[in-house]
């Protein structure tokens, strides 16, 4: 037995004396307009839990010293990336393409020594690369870098675990993995200036080029002087681990100034030529098997040179100084993304990604705390959950609905009265007009489509002597291509263009006009078109009444519900919609008011049978939402 309204997949097999009911189809959806962050959402339950205390006690760091945890002050300077004019090993890819070049802001710092340069510390290289839009010059990726080729914590729960531990426990730690103590110690630089030192970025994230290949990639930056090597401002190991602190003091002989590193920076941006990097990349292939994407993943150890070695993609010429109070105002977001450089999701604490993931989130948290911006609803409920007790008072929650009632005007009313009374025209309209114009007036329209085509097939039976049994199918077409014509024409005339995000109300000339031209598409559908559904010719007649479909690698479009309101469908290149799925391009909304949203289907994106799609729906590229399945007003379908 399969059961009513159930859907199988493709292959399965309903052996004898089984049942069926329902679907395996599974979707991953996002409301763009509520609070929901999609990376809360892909955590499972104890990745939520750690991302929750982790960011909790940092933010109560935050807010007791009014600065950043790591990396807490620093210098910076802007100028800009040129990349290569060749590229030697590196696929075309959009962003790092073959002559282009990309303003920049580099932000150098010390990860724990917030006073002294001199104190040997881990040193830092946050890289923010812009858009080469002339005019907004919006970010397009924040790569944070450091010092040293491996981190010392493979998974957000090794990170954390590794923050509550004292000496003792971490010593504990690396004697079973040696290879994170080398990764502690040959993260620590003694240099004499920032620009003298390799940076590199540990944590992977996912490339995809214009061949559709994708690759992990790791990056870094070199001092452009080829004499600087990686050992520069090496630190020999004294002892199991540095001291408690991670920043071991400076020598007593030492009289250097206390920041002679942002010093030297500055001198180095104001003299002739500024400071240069060479921008490099390191690639890897994406492994098939999952255990092989992991260990890739792992950023406590570095890649084999030899087999991945890093490839020279471009220069960055550090010009300009920034103030004091511009590179504290720098805000670097790791989860800064494009489909083109991705960051690799993850759902559990147990992944090596979690690392990259978590610590993107966590960080805008502390960022609105430090500046005291309202926290999202699910930003503040992830807190608040957590074991540490937080006063988030002097972060109010952003919520939508509290700015636009601030944005009322103060006379006008917060309550009003709701109602669908109908006037007695509105009556008399209802009982008598509707009715009128959404079957006479269909079937009038049909009349005069068949009306020519009629006339050609008894004047080639009567005068030609042409036999009516062949002429028949004749007819039957051409008065089909006429009906579908006029129903074109009686959408522009009747309906005109809307536009997303527009309301009219219920009662209104308009939604009258609209549901008399759904009656005549209705019928015609009935009489010819129906037939037409999965082929060039259904999209055609679709793009003809409002449709905005790429017809390069035109769509398959096999439901009639993909026409409820064509105006407001967009199908990208290869988009499918499945038999008698509803995209509904409009919706009630209360107070007697009809508005209507876009629904966007992206590249390759499937909609599947019965399935129904309400107004402001996008379906990602290549996503999937399964048939029988519900997208609610302003989701997004995601590809997994």
């Amino acid at each position: 037995m399969l059961g009513a309204l159930s859907v199988a997949p493709m292959n399965s097999i309903l052996h004898e004396g089984s049942v069926y009911i329902g679907s395996q189809t599974r979707i991953s959806t996002r409301n763009s307009g509520s609070n929901l962050d999609e990376r809360i959402e892909e955590m499972d339950m104890g990745y939520k839990k750690v991302v929750g205390n982790l960011a909790a006690n940092l933010a109560v760091t935050t807010m007791n010293a009014k600065a950043r945890y790591f990396h807490r002050i620093g210098v910076s300077g802007k100028g800009h990336l040129k990349i290569y004019d060749k590229l030697e090993g590196v696929p075309q890819h959009k962003i790092f393409h073959p002559g282009k070049s990309y303003p920049v802001m580099v932000r150098h710092s010390n990860s724990l020594s917030a006073d002294d340069d001199a104190r040997i510390d881990a040193r830092g290289a946050a890289l923010r690369i812009l858009s080469d839009e002339p005019s907004s010059h919006p970010p397009i990726i924040d790569l944070t870098l450091k010092t040293g080729k491996a981190f010392y914590a493979r998974t957000l729960g090794d990170f954390a675990t590794w923050l509550v531990c004292g000496l003792a426990a971490r010593e504990e730690m690396v004697k079973l993995a040696p290879h994170v103590r080398e990764a502690v110690w040959t993260s620590l630089r003694n240099g004499d200036s920032y620009a003298e030192l390799h940076y590199h970025s540990n944590i992977c994230r996912l490339m995809r080029f214009q061949n559709g290949q994708e690759m992990y990639v790791k990056f870094k930056l070199r001092p452009h002087d080829t004499s600087i090597t990686e050992d520069t401002g090496k630190v020999e190991p004294t002892g199991i681990l540095p001291p408690e602190t991670g920043a071991i003091p400076r020598d007593e002989k030492d009289t250097r100034p206390l920041l002679f590193l942002a010093d030297d920076f500055q001198k180095r941006v104001n003299s002739p030529g500024g400071v240069r990097y060479v921008f490099q990349v390191q690639l890897q292939p994406v492994p098939d098997d999952e255990s092989t994407r992991d260990a890739a993943l792992d950023c406590t150890k570095p890649w084999d040179e030899k087999e991945f070695p890093y490839i020279d993609v471009g220069e960055i010429n550090i010009t300009e100084n920034l103030s004091r109070e511009e590179s504290e105002k720098l805000e670097f977001n790791p989860y800064l993304r494009s489909h083109e450089l991705d960051v690799v999701p993850a759902n559990s604490i147990t992944q090596s990604a979690s690392i990259d993931h978590g610590r993107s989130l966590i960080y805008e948290i502390c960022q609105h705390v430090r500046n005291r911006q309202p926290l999202p609803e699910s930003w503040r409920n992830l807190v608040q959950q957590s074991n540490v007790k937080v006063d988030l008072s002097c972060c109010p929650m952003a919520a939508a609905a509290a700015s636009s009632a601030a944005a009322l005007p103060e006379k006008e009313p917060l309550l009003k009265k709701v109602t669908l009374t109908r006037t007695r025209s509105q009556i008399f309209s209802g009982l008598f007009t509707q009715p009128f114009l959404q079957t006479a007036l269909p079937h009038m329209v049909v009349g005069l489509a068949i009306y020519a085509p009629l006339n050609l097939v008894l004047y080639l039976n009567n005068v030609k002597n042409l036999p009516l049994h062949w002429l028949l199918p004749l007819f039957w077409i051409l008065s089909g291509f006429m009906a579908a014509l006029a129903c074109v024409a009686a959408k522009w005339v009747f309906v005109g263009k809307k536009k997303a995000g527009e309301t009219v109300p219920i009662w209104s000339k308009r939604v009258l006009m609209d549901s008399t031209w759904q009656a005549i598409r209705t019928v015609i559908g009935d009489f010819f078109m129906d037939m037409t559904s999965g082929s060039f010719w259904f999209v055609l007649w679709m793009k003809l009444m409002g449709a905005d479909i790429d017809m390069d690698r035109a769509g398959y479009v096999d439901s009639m519900g993909a026409l409820l309101n064509p105006e407001m469908v967009k199908i990208e290149s290869g988009g499918c919609v499945g038999r008698e799925a509803l995209l509904l391009g409009h919706i009630y909304e209360g107070e007697g008011m009809v508005k209507f949203g876009e629904i966007k289907i992206g590249e390759d994106g499937f909609v599947g049978s019965r399935a129904v799609v309400m107004p402001g729906v996008e379906v990602e590229s290549e996503a999937n939402l399964g048939a029988l399945s519900l997208a609610m007003k302003g989701e997004i379908v995601r590809s997994r």
